[in-house]
């Protein structure tokens, strides 16, 4: 079982959720790091998203923003994001002002730009991984 212990060698940050990005991608770390790679290229315009709503007062446009980045973080198996931004999308819909969203606005874009951070890190490991071990 060649593509067994392939799997096992290359090992992602405890953060992201390693047999969930298995279950995706099997071991096609080479499909992983495209996949990497697009979330990073569209990462700022939908993060940037995000921050236009927010200062723009428009909690509707905020929560879309923040359901258009959502996924993102499941396909790069940081689930854990994904479901902080699926509660901060709910919260969206039960508030009326945006001054009720002030502290979890801060908390949830400081995780997205350290998730950004982890993510490049990764991306950059992961590149050379494959950059070591293409057949």
């Amino acid at each position: 079982m060649n593509n067994q212990s392939l799997s096992k060698t290359f090992v992602f940050n405890e953060k992201f959720d390693h047999e969930y990005l298995f279950n995706l991608y099997a071991d096609d770390f080479g499909y992983v790091e495209e996949i990497f790679s697009i979330t990073l290229q569209h990462f700022d315009p939908d993060f940037e998203a995000i921050h236009v709503a927010y200062a723009l007062d428009n909690v509707s446009d905020l929560k879309k923003a923040v359901h258009k980045i959502k996924p993102t973080f499941g396909f790069v198996g940081l689930t854990a994001i994904q479901d902080q931004c699926k509660d901060f999308e709910d919260l969206c819909q039960d508030v009326m002002t945006m001054s009720e969203l002030t502290a979890e606005y801060k908390q949830i874009v400081t995780t997205l730009a350290d998730s950004k951070k982890l993510l490049e890190t990764e991306y950059r490991r992961l590149k050379e991984f494959n950059a070591n071990h293409s057949l």
